[in-house]
């Protein structure tokens, strides 16, 4: 059944791990019902989310987009050591955001620091005009879609892609 970038909404963040050319791959799970979860089963409400939160289960999960980049490295809230998943369906925490301290940014610059933290979420690891990726519960396909083309990221089939990498036929 096709959906419209409008229908799903995003209920969890996989990374998956890194290959060996050093990219971080993602899964991001859809859903057309985002408050139909298994928090139990799942573990979402077991802190800390890191080893005991699992990602939906098929019958639960209308679409599932793949991500590989080099570009930037993101944090995902089942990483997470001090809070469990379900925090990010209250939004009271991201599915995952741009782990900065991956780029190894000068934190002692506190003006650059906070800038991240600021109304706009600027990240100041690529260029001031780019939006911090930030990827929260329920976010609609659109939406998040929308975010990785401010870095040149673009949904083809099941993938997100890297206009870089894209191969055109001719």
């Amino acid at each position: 059944m096709e959906h419209t970038p409008e229908d799903l909404k995003l209920i969890y963040v996989l990374k998956i791990g890194y290959n060996s050319k050093g990219q971080g791959l993602y899964e991001f799970v859809f859903s057309k019902d985002p408050d139909n979860i298994d928090i139990e089963g799942w573990n979402w409400d077991t802190s800390p989310a890191c080893d005991n939160a699992i990602p939906p289960t098929d019958d639960h999960v209308d679409e599932i987009f793949s991500l590989k980049t080099d570009s930037f490295d993101l944090f995902c809230l089942h990483e997470a050591v001090d809070r469990p998943y379900i925090h990010g369906y209250y939004n009271i925490h991201c599915l995952a955001y741009e782990d900065l301290e991956s780029e190894n940014i000068d934190t002692k610059n506190i003006a650059d620091y906070e800038n991240i933290f600021d109304k706009n979420l600027k990240s100041s690891t690529n260029n001031d005009d780019v939006p911090l990726l930030v990827f929260h519960y329920r976010m609609t396909l659109k939406d998040v879609e929308d975010l990785l083309y401010e870095r040149d990221i673009i949904l083809k089939g099941n993938e997100f892609l890297q206009s870089k990498n894209i191969k055109i036929k001719t």
